[in-house]
């Protein structure tokens, strides 16, 4: 049965219809809501095009492919903000997947595209147990992931401890906003505070935008730590079906030194729990030496640690990078070369 490919740019009406249909029914996480993919595109500040499409057979979406086109100084790409880009999502069919790469090899080549960066949803790991994108071309750079049981949460004793620390005190308390009780200044504190955190704006108002709006929608949740009635954390998670991902946290500087997340983390959880997740990605990865496209610092290194102190399992998150250029290919390897660092590492001239 012939295919047909609806394309955003020209109907954004359908398109958006399939997408979602193709979100619900297949019950995907987070990552795919089309609130998600319209914050990707608003936090991207070198966006040319978005060729994302969505292959339909007797009306009905069999997949959806975001491609979103970037152009640096010199070279364009299929990423987001430089970097991996949630990779398309199919129905088991056959030569779908092989036709489905074969198109988005195609639009590169139309596009001038000289990279290509794709990841897989952990979350999809029934469906894709392994890096299918090598069986095309691109270059593993795989990182170490964590996954978390919501329905059997579960700590680290010193996580327990830390949690009850907050707890015993009458100072602290927790918020929780979501769809019932949105509420956009409240929003834009958290916003504030990933600036003030920063100590500069990381990234464009728009994007928060998106998140309030994927929180207005019921896809998100914002856990707030308050002491004497003053915010002084939060973080927020997205979820959708049982899925949900840990997807940004910020803070008071002034209170680094309490552990603010131990219980902001507990009481999502046991919120999540409720609402029928099963499982969420804790997002950040937890690998903490230099790979390909990864560098963590020692903030990210502690963090890793962190989030190991809740009940979950290992996963591999599957990343894929695909070179039309020869030249970029040893850009960015000179650029590994550069920022590879480890104890009694030389580079050798």
């Amino acid at each position: 049965m012939p295919a047909d490919i609806i394309n955003r740019k020209d109907n954004q009406r359908l398109f958006a219809q399939y997408w979602q249909e193709f979100v619900a029914h297949n019950k995907l996480g987070p990552e795919y809501l089309l609130t998600n993919i319209d914050y990707l595109l608003a936090y991207s500040d070198k966006l040319v095009t978005d060729r994302s499409f969505i292959l339909a057979k007797n009306n009905q979406p069999v997949a959806v492919v975001f491609l979103p086109i970037e152009k640096d100084e010199q070279y364009k790409s299929m990423t987001i903000a430089q970097s991996f880009v949630p990779a398309p999502v199919f129905l088991a069919q056959k030569d779908l997947e092989a036709n489905i790469m074969h198109s988005i090899d195609q639009i590169a080549s139309t596009e001038n595209v000289a990279k290509i960066m794709l990841r897989i949803d952990p979350l999809e790991h029934q469906q894709y147990p392994y890096n299918f994108l090598i069986n095309y071309d691109y270059l593993d750079a795989s990182l170490l992931g964590y996954l978390l049981d919501c329905q059997q949460p579960e700590m680290r004793r010193n996580h327990r401890r830390a949690v009850k620390k907050i707890q015993d005190d009458p100072d602290f308390s927790i918020f929780i906003m979501d769809q019932k009780n949105s509420d956009y200044q409240i929003h834009e504190t958290y916003r504030a505070f990933h600036h003030k955190c920063a100590g500069k704006i990381t990234r464009p108002k728009a994007t928060f935008d998106w998140q309030f709006k994927m929180l207005e929608q019921g896809n998100a949740v914002l856990v707030g730590l308050k002491y004497k009635d003053q915010f002084i954390a939060f973080t927020y998670f997205t979820y959708q079906a049982d899925k949900a991902v840990s997807f940004s946290a910020a803070d008071d500087p002034a209170f680094d030194h309490l552990p603010l997340y131990h219980i902001i983390n507990a009481q999502a959880l046991a919120y999540l729990k409720n609402h029928g997740v099963k499982e969420m990605d804790m997002g950040q990865p937890l690998t903490i030496s230099d790979q390909f496209f990864y560098h963590p610092d020692a903030k990210q290194k502690n963090i890793s640690l962190f989030k190991t102190g809740f009940g979950g399992r290992f996963v591999q998150n599957f990343y894929g990078v695909k070179y039309f250029s020869q030249q970029l290919f040893e850009a960015d390897l000179a650029d590994f070369v550069k920022k590879y660092k480890i104890a009694d590492y030389e580079q050798k001239k």
